[in-house]
């Protein structure tokens, strides 16, 4: 399983590519993740709030689907950060 997960992450931050015609767009792509991802904590953020100011309770769904944003962003962080590491650019 671990040899599986370092093929995964070798394959994510583009280990063994140095052409600039592949790394760019995917760093584009990165990046418009990362964005989208952001304006999901926001809708997260601003839901959790409207939620609380009318007295309701969010479900343990809610929580879940936030812990799984969180995640995901700092899995998009830290690919883009390997991937810009590698200085191909």
């Amino acid at each position: 399983m671990g040899k599986l997960a370092d093929l995964c992450w070798e394959g994510l931050t583009l280990q063994y590519v140095s052409n600039k015609k592949i790394v760019v767009p995917y760093l584009m792509f990165v990046l418009m993740a990362l964005l989208f991802e952001l304006f999901l904590i926001v809708l997260f953020i601003g839901t959790a709030y409207w939620t609380y100011s009318f007295g309701v309770k969010p479900n343990f769904e809610f929580f879940v689907g936030g812990g799984v944003l969180v995640l995901m962003m700092v899995m998009t962080v830290n690919v883009l950060v390997e991937v810009r590491k590698k200085k191909v650019l």
